[in-house]
């Protein structure tokens, strides 16, 4: 895998929209959005462009690209930039629906699911949205844990006993909600999945639940609908929001550490200035002149340790600022309850 900045790992069975996701924030986030755009290169920029012409010009199931192979992973390598500075590099890590069920068939790819979630910023888990088609609750419940979680969650369990009861911020992402959307309100998709995932919603736990389509009419007409992402940009966001928050509370404890360090610096130096100017006829100009220098560059590093975290609580602020604006499209669900989204405001506090 690339020596990315963070990375972000999917799962979910085979035909859950894992890959059409990748597709379809890359669609909105290539043009940018508030600011942020997303960027890629070589191998993954041709293939998305091939994807997203597809999408464009291209009726019928073929216009969608094929999901990924049991035995392999895809390493969509991206970078994140925000008003044309770059800011972060990420992996996606893609893995195949089937790779879950392949301990035997393709073990080297299975036991890289467990370090990957262990260094990803967030999880995401996917779920066909055609899975909460109908009217009777009790189906649909059967539905996602026949086929969904009775898969994912051994692995979930498996992952959380072996790291001490603990998982990153999970994003369950519905896919193809544009199928499932007069069938199934908000409460029915939260009860579906915290009864069906209920290992992941334990003390300590952060949870998100979005809906996304490619578009409210995509299906239409042997799928030849336009493709209007919905929502397809807030799964992302979410994970990115954590990157941020994860890496601004990084620095405020490394400003805090270095700011102590630098400030008994600056005192032992202060103290032997004072000493030497005391000395009358030995007074080292050249040892009170080193001491300057030492203040001068423990004074700089502080000014720029609060430099760079000031510019990161300024992106972490336009990110809580577009999540604010979608608050009403997503659910937050901490330590098995739901509540509202809220910045951590211990970031705020130096």
């Amino acid at each position: 895998m690339a020596n990315s900045d963070t990375r972000f790992t999917a799962l979910g069975m085979s035909g859950s929209g894992k890959t059409c996701y990748v597709l379809g924030m890359y669609y909105e986030m290539c043009v940018g959005v508030r600011g942020f755009t997303v960027v890629t290169q070589n191998d993954t920029a041709t293939k998305l462009e091939l994807w997203m012409d597809k999408l464009d010009d291209n009726t019928g199931q073929n216009r969608f690209p094929a999901g990924t192979d049991t035995t392999v992973f895809d390493d969509y390598g991206f970078k994140l930039n925000y008003r044309n500075q770059p800011i972060m590099s990420f992996d996606w890590i893609d893995y195949a629906g089937g790779t879950l069920r392949a301990r035997e068939e393709s073990p080297v790819v299975f036991s890289g699911l467990e370090d990957s979630i262990r260094n990803s910023t967030a999880l995401y888990i996917f779920i066909d949205g055609a899975l909460m088609c109908g009217d009777d609750f009790d189906t649909k419940l059967r539905s996602v844990k026949r086929k969904c979680a009775r898969t994912i969650n051994p692995y979930i369990t498996e992952f959380i006993q072996a790291n001490e009861g603990k998982l990153p911020p999970v994003v369950f992402v519905i896919t193809k909600a544009d199928l499932c959307g007069s069938d199934t309100n908000n409460e029915e998709i939260k009860k579906v999945i915290e009864e069906s995932f209920s290992s992941v919603f334990g003390a300590g736990s952060i949870a998100y639940i979005v809906c996304v389509s490619l578009g409210a009419g995509i299906s239409d007409n042997d799928y030849s609908g336009e493709v209007e992402p919905v929502n397809i940009q807030t799964p992302f966001f979410i994970g990115i929001y954590h990157e941020f928050l994860n890496f601004c509370l990084y620095l405020k404890n490394q400003i805090t550490e270095n700011e102590k360090a630098s400030r008994n610096l600056i005192a032992a130096q202060q103290s032997e200035i004072q000493r030497q100017n005391q000395r009358w006829f030995f007074t080292n100009y050249d040892r009170i002149n080193q001491c300057r220098d030492r203040i001068a560059r423990a004074n700089t590093d502080i000014a720029d340790n609060l430099e760079l975290l000031k510019k990161y609580r300024m992106l972490l602020n336009s990110v809580v600022m577009e999540l604010a604006k979608q608050s009403n499209h997503f659910m937050v669900i901490q330590n098995g309850h739901e509540v509202d989204f809220e910045p951590d405001s211990s970031m705020y506090e130096i």
